[in-house]
């Protein structure tokens, strides 16, 4: 995201409730007469950065969720018709709220695919918790969002309306798995963890430098996690934070950056191409995407870098081509687990019983155990997926090879 950008796409309450509206579909029945079956058509949201810095993961999560929806509208059995209504918070806390505002205005729309950032998760979860809102979220993985985590502030756990779910794996589960791996392969000196300072890098942050000091490491910067200037502008890395990645060079064999993709590519120009630093350097889901190669000013520099994430890059040729056609680009992290998260919520609401209503969605969603193409799904009381799968990835020759399991 660019200093000076117009904020679009945020919905506003009169913009939502515009929306709404009734799609009729052509009667399958004989004779001449007959007359036009009509299905009523319920909205669903998603909430997610389609602008700015960090608008990669947005747009893949959103097509996701678009293609989820195209499929459930031309299947003949379908009950009702969806409708997608997208909502750019840009990932940003601030402006996270008014999205879920004018959602939750709109009495027509039942639930919300996201947030995608965990700060605009927490920031959203009040607006959507009172109104019975459910969020099934592709991406955020904040530990205190759903547990108790000592190491973040607030410790949570925040989900206390208990309308909250993830298809993915939180980072309690990612940010160990990140600091053993970065331990026992690269911990012959000391690893430098930093942290965007974000809601969800911070986080992120905590768990990988506590996993690597269980794992009897050592920890870089006087054993603390260095903390950059976050902005969704995408300027950390930047001007002002050589100086501070410098210092603590001395001594490290690993850096672990706790982040997004788009502030990462400039941190790991300025190690790469400035420091000349020749040890490894992993982020976390928030890197794990083409924009961070693309975001970097030599391309080169990106080489040999690993990424990690609770999601698979390995889908099948078929969907791939069906989210192409959809998406005009190939899928990218998070778009399979978006669209899973859409058809979660349209068969949930295909359970509900009598007339829609948000909470009969929500009580769906608690109980529905859903085959997807990443995973079958099925919560737990937190709103925690069950499922623990953590992939590492590796940037060589200018594209991300899954290496396999952590």
């Amino acid at each position: 995201m660019k200093l000076g950008m117009k904020k679009i796409g945020v919905v506003t309450a009169t913009a939502a409730l515009a929306l709404s509206g009734v799609v009729t579909v052509a009667s399958t029945g004989a004779g001449a007469a007959a007359k036009p079956a009509k299905l009523k058509t319920y909205e669903i949201g998603y909430q997610g950065p389609l602008s700015g810095g960090n608008q990669a993961t947005g747009l893949y999560e959103k097509y996701g969720a678009q293609l989820a929806v195209k499929q459930w509208n031309a299947n003949r059995k379908r009950k009702f018709n969806i409708k997608l209504v997208p909502g750019d918070d840009q990932g940003d806390p601030t402006i996270a709220p008014s999205v879920a505002t004018g959602f939750v205005l709109n009495n027509n729309l039942y639930a919300i695919v996201g947030p995608a950032f965990s700060g605009a998760t927490v920031a959203s979860m009040p607006i959507y918790g009172a109104n019975h809102v459910a969020m099934v979220s592709p991406s955020a993985t904040r530990v205190s969002i759903t547990q108790k985590d000592p190491t973040a502030s607030p410790s949570g756990p925040l989900n206390t309306y208990h309308n909250f779910f993830r298809v993915v794996a939180n980072d309690g589960v990612q940010g160990p798995a990140d600091g053993a791996y970065l331990q026992k392969n690269y911990g012959k000196g000391k690893i430098l963890v930093i942290s965007d300072t974000s809601t969800y890098g911070a986080g992120l942050a905590s768990q990988v430098a506590a996993a690597v000091t269980a794992g009897g490491g050592s920890l870089a910067n006087g054993g603390q996690v260095l903390g950059l200037p976050y902005s969704n502008a995408c300027t950390a890395g930047g001007t002002g934070t050589s100086d501070a990645v410098t210092a603590s060079l001395t001594g490290v064999t690993a850096i672990f950056y706790a982040g997004y993709y788009c502030d990462f590519a400039q941190v790991t120009d300025n190690l790469v191409g400035t420091q000349h630093f020749t040890g490894a350097i992993m982020s976390g889901d928030g890197s794990d995407e083409p924009q961070f190669i693309t975001s970097l000013s030599t391309a080169a520099d990106g080489n040999g870098v690993l990424l990690t994430c609770a999601c698979s890059n390995n889908q099948t040729a078929a969907w791939t081509a069906q989210y192409t056609a959809v998406a005009h680009e190939a899928p990218g992290p998070y778009g399979a687990e978006s669209f899973d998260a859409a058809n979660l919520v349209m068969n949930a609401m295909a359970k509900v019983k009598g007339t829609m209503t948000r909470s009969k969605v929500l009580a769906q969603i608690k109980a529905i155990t859903y085959k997807g193409i990443t995973k079958t799904i099925k919560f737990n009381a937190a709103g925690d997926v069950k499922g623990t799968a953590i992939f590492v990835n590796k940037v060589t020759g200018g594209k991300i090879v899954q290496l396999g399991l952590e």
